[in-house]
């Protein structure tokens, strides 16, 4: 692989936008539509300001492998002992419905105009099409995921000196014979192996 200064990435700028479950991702072409927040693909719904200091995560859990061995040889196979599943961690900093429906679920509370009410503890996800989008002055990268099963992910924090933040996961589910997710930028080759 060679160096190239062009493929090189400085998140400077970025944005999460949802659409409903199964929704395409955009392609190389159309990444550069979402320059500054803007799209011309207007099922994506953006979801606003998001943490600058703590940006997009992207992790894993599981993926344990253990080795096999035989009398003969102490290792003969390596197994995997728990499946892997990705997912990416985000914060909003914008305080609205949708932030509370995706921390919360669907109020569940009464339709008092003005009031988003949620009756039990909630454990529920929402599963929405994710679409991530960095961008670095003109170059960009997107991140598509067709099925992200989206919750809260750690406590809410409230501060005199900072910014409010609903912290949100999503982890990305395999369905029929959909990517578990992909990468996309204008700039990627055709990837020669996969033909």
């Amino acid at each position: 692989m060679a160096m190239d200064q062009k493929n090189i990435l400085l998140a400077a700028r970025g944005y999460v936008y949802i659409a409903p479950e199964g929704t395409a991702a955009p392609t190389p072409d159309e990444v550069p539509d979402f320059r500054d927040g803007a799209t011309g693909l207007s099922v994506w719904e953006n979801l606003g300001h998001t943490s600058r200091d703590e940006l997009p995560e992207f992790g894993f859990d599981g993926g344990d492998t253990e080795n096999l061995g035989t009398w003969q040889s102490s290792v003969v196979r390596e197994v995997v002992t728990e499946a892997p599943v990705d997912y990416v961690t985000f914060n909003l900093h914008q305080f609205d419905q949708l932030a509370l429906e995706l921390y919360y679920g669907v109020a569940s509370g009464g339709s008092q105009q003005g009031v988003f009410a949620v009756n039990d503890a909630s454990t529920s996800t929402t599963t929405r099409a994710l679409l991530i989008v960095i961008q670095d002055g003109d170059n960009m990268v997107a991140f598509h995921s067709g099925h992200a099963s989206i919750r809260r992910e750690e406590a809410m924090t409230h501060a005199v000196d900072a910014l409010s933040v609903i912290p949100l996961r999503a982890t990305f589910l395999k369905v029929d014979n959909d990517p578990l997710f992909s990468w996309i930028s204008p700039d990627f080759p055709v990837n020669e192996l996969a033909s």
